[in-house]
């Protein structure tokens, strides 16, 4: 009900409606807004690749941020630059480009990453380079199995790899499980079923029975790595080496991503 009072010089009475049901309905319609873009689904893969923790789509983009230490940010943009032909091998490889915005722990900002499916496991081969044909140069061994084509709850496995072909050490044993975990939010927004694979990175001649990197990575269907902390146990107590790898933003090449729909 509007408030009756004189105004001022005049003797006639002046009538003002009331502010603060106006300002709490347009506080309202804020707060429906902002709701409706923080619900926003983040994209996924479409088609097959929707049903895959860790889809290989040519022109995808992921983008992390790496921590490092308290204050120490670094960005890291991954690309889908689709499936090329390996020399010297009838078998095609996926690449993906990996992009630091700085150097970290030596490592070049800009290089390839090969991917390959094989025996019901996604691998990873870390030693690639391209040839000016187009192919792809595989210097490094066969790979290390990180992650199942279809993973399950409780399920195990082991891999034995070595970085560089020949190169007459005893490579690297890695053991692995895979865990459930549902729903994660990350700053890329919030992710349904998601699942955490536990691994642990073993080098016999240094320690064993501790292993010398110890992995939680976090994948959720249709999108791939949203989270992963690694760990260094070689360190000392007082100084030990982790790395926490957070998704930013994704974004997949038939799919607009979140922040152009805006």
């Amino acid at each position: 009900m509007p408030t009756e009072c004189r105004a001022p010089h005049s003797g006639q009475p002046a009538t003002f409606a009331p502010m603060v049901p106006r300002r709490l309905a347009l506080l309202l319609s804020l707060l429906v807004v902002f709701s409706s873009c923080a619900t926003e689904p983040p994209p996924h893969a479409m088609g097959s690749a929707a049903q895959d923790y860790f889809p290989l789509q040519d022109g995808a983009r992921w983008v992390y941020e790496l921590r490092t230490g308290f204050f120490t940010r670094t960005r890291l943009e991954v690309t889908g630059r689709g499936e090329r032909a390996v020399r010297d091998s009838e078998e095609g490889i996926f690449v993906m480009e990996e992009q630091l915005s700085e150097r970290v722990y030596g490592l070049e900002p800009t290089g390839l990453v090969g991917y390959q499916v094989a025996g019901g496991y996604v691998m990873r081969i870390a030693a690639v380079e391209p040839l000016p044909d187009g192919r792809i140069h595989v210097f490094g061994g066969d790979g290390m199995s990180f992650l199942p084509v279809d993973p399950r709850p409780g399920q195990t496995w082991s891999d034995q790899t070595e970085v560089f072909r020949h190169s007459g050490n005893k490579g690297l044993s890695w053991t692995a499980e895979v865990e459930t975990v549902g729903r994660l939010r990350v700053p890329a927004g919030s992710f349904d079923d998601v699942i955490l694979v536990r691994s642990a990175q073993w080098d016999r001649e240094w320690n064993e029975t501790q292993p010398l990197n110890t992995y939680e990575d976090y994948y959720a269907r249709g999108v791939g790595l949203i989270r992963s902390v690694s760990t260094n146990h070689a360190q000392s107590f007082w100084s030990p080496s982790s790395v926490e790898q957070v998704l930013l933003s994704v974004s997949f090449a038939d799919v607009v991503p979140a922040a152009a729909r805006e």
